[in-house]
């Protein structure tokens, strides 16, 4: 038996659990896609066949097994249920396991396991837990975002902010329960009194915002957006996108503003600061850099092109990659996002014209961020590889992507 096969066999039962909760958290992924572009509620009704409105029995609401007990139709009415429901949560169970292979089981020493495999195996499971969470939280969001963005050209907020949320928890856990001792890079860079201080002067600044924009002081861009979609129409020939920019513009200064003030103030204090304020600084600071990477195109773009030229929703979600992959991840995957849309138009263009059709215009872009993403969490070492050959002075054979022992002072 070879050492590979004896090194992956302990580790068959957790992957198979690990497998079990993706596919169900692939179930729910499922219910977000389909009823929060729709308004409706993730709880209630509780699941029911959409053409007689049947309630599923609990047998049938097992993930993928319950669509082969079902043989993929209704009891009641025989209605063939989709194919779609088992695809997502096999996926969503299998994106789960690829990462808990890559830093659990595979060699940290090896190629897969710079992943951050180091680090993980260090810890151990148990108090690892909050990380591994936090970024299997992430792909799980990522692949509702690209289902909904795929079929109705946006995001909800609901989608992005609970990774959001879960990442910059998760990593105050994660500072709290590990401790300063450890000697293997965290997944995810974390920062000094400079970084702390200013990721604190930017929340200030967007608490204020937020404020301003309650209170009418700051307009909500693309208020009226709703006013020039046509029927039957997802998106509008919206002719005010200049305006609605320096809308956004005035909002963030604020932001800008209180976050500068801080990372001069923070230039000032010496010494380290506690771990779990590096931990937590790391995935803010991670927020507000994939955040402002993407809202500084939009609205740069948008300038120039006098219409929007991406969603806030592609905003939101940059900023959810950072606030659980940290700053530099949303920045790789910012150049990476490209080459797919590139890929997706191509063969989009290549079908319409098989079929003598023409490609639509306009492309979600959400789905092809979210893929470069899940390429920085999955293929780390080929990224880096690449990296190499395209930037041999600047990228040695060491390197990560995230190594914890870069700092901002």
């Amino acid at each position: 038996m070879s050492d590979t096969l004896l090194i992956w066999i302990p580790h068959l039962m957790g992957m198979a659990f690990i497998f079990a909760f993706g596919a169900c958290v692939g179930s729910f992924v499922n219910v977000v896609s389909l009823r929060i572009p729709e308004g409706m509620s993730v709880v209630s009704p509780p699941s029911r066949c959409s053409i007689c409105g049947r309630r599923l029995t609990w047998y049938e609401n097992l993930p993928v097994i319950g669509w082969l007990i079902a043989r993929g139709r209704c009891w009641s009415c025989k209605t063939r249920i989709s194919f779609r429901y088992p695809a997502v949560e096999i996926v969503t169970g299998g994106l789960f396991v690829a990462y808990y292979a890559a830093v659990f089981v595979a060699d940290p020493h090896g190629w897969w396991g710079r992943s951050g495999g180091a680090w993980f195996q260090s810890q151990g499971f148990l108090h690892s837990m909050p990380a591994f969470a936090a970024i299997v939280a992430l792909l799980a969001a990522l692949f509702a975002a690209t289902l909904t963005d795929l079929r109705t050209f946006s995001i909800p907020l609901s989608i992005t902010m609970t990774p959001t949320i879960i990442g910059l928890l998760a990593w105050t856990a994660q500072g709290i329960i590990t401790g300063p001792s450890n000697s293997h890079p965290w997944p995810l860079p974390l920062v000094g009194w400079t970084g702390c201080a200013a990721v604190l002067g930017a929340g200030c600044g967007t608490a204020v915002s937020l404020l301003l924009l309650a209170k009418g002081t700051v307009v909500r861009s693309f208020g009226d957006y709703h006013e020039y979609v046509k029927e039957g129409e997802v998106l509008a020939d919206y002719p005010h996108a200049r305006r609605e920019m320096r809308r956004e513009l005035l909002f963030l200064l604020p932001i800008i503003a209180l976050g500068t003030a801080g990372f001069i103030i923070g230039r000032g204090l010496e010494g380290a600061p506690p771990q779990v304020l590096q931990s937590l600084g790391g995935a803010g600071l991670g927020y507000f850099v994939g955040a402002g990477v993407m809202w500084f195109v939009r609205i740069v773009a948008s300038l120039i092109k006098g219409v929007e030229a991406m969603g806030m929703g592609d905003v939101h979600l940059m900023g959810a990659a950072g606030a659980t992959l940290g700053w530099i991840d949303p920045v790789v995957a910012f150049f990476i996002a490209p080459f797919s849309g590139l890929a997706w138009i191509a063969i989009t263009g290549l079908w319409g014209a098989v079929r003598k059709g023409s490609a639509r215009r306009e492309i979600p872009y959400g789905p092809h961020l979210a893929i470069a993403i899940v390429a920085v969490v999955l293929l780390r070492p080929l990224i880096i590889d690449a990296g190499r050959l395209l930037f041999p002075g600047l990228i040695s054979a060491d390197t990560s992507l995230h190594d914890g022992s870069h700092r901002v002072k």
